[in-house]
């Protein structure tokens, strides 16, 4: 049996942050690579989503992802929660063959912190201790974090259940 790569995601219009993290059979995690989508915010939406796209495409033509789930949308203002939707809706489709899940930012919080209200940086500490990083291991964004956290996340929903 081969190890499960899994994807995390952390959507937006102008920096969208992604973790792969691998499985083995015998439940050892590891972070394989993280990365940010920056978007050129001079270009037209359409552009910045083809961007997007072409860097899913890249993701999933390096690793053979099995799960994908992303943190869930909020509405704060109409307007910039129509633009950060067309970001949503490039997601669900491209990842609409894994069954692309999505979960609250409370529920993140909780399954890898141990608490819904828990801070940033409580999140990033458990993080490193669950992936056994270096304790001075830096993201390089909370877009990068966020998206470890939400890979993380589906792992102990659907991986190791």
């Amino acid at each position: 049996m081969s190890k499960t790569y899994v994807l995390g995601l952390d959507v937006s219009m102008n920096s969208t942050g992604w973790a792969v993290i691998s499985v083995s059979p015998n439940g050892t995690v590891r972070l394989v690579e993280t990365g940010v989508i920056k978007a050129n915010t001079k270009h037209s939406h359409g552009q910045r989503l083809r961007n997007q796209r072409e860097n899913f495409a890249a993701i999933m033509k390096k690793y053979p992802i099995k799960y994908a789930a992303r943190e869930a949308g909020f509405a704060r203002y109409i307007k910039s929660t129509q633009v950060l939707f067309k970001a949503y809706g490039v997601a669900e489709e491209y990842f609409c063959e894994l069954d692309l899940v999505e979960y609250a930012p409370r529920t993140i919080k909780k399954v890898v912190a141990g608490k819904g209200k828990s801070t940033k940086e409580e999140v990033k500490k458990a993080i490193r201790e669950i992936l056994q990083l270096e304790d001075d291991f830096k993201f390089k964004s909370d877009d990068e974090s966020d998206a470890v956290a939400v890979a993380i996340t589906l792992i102990k929903d659907k991986v190791l259940k």
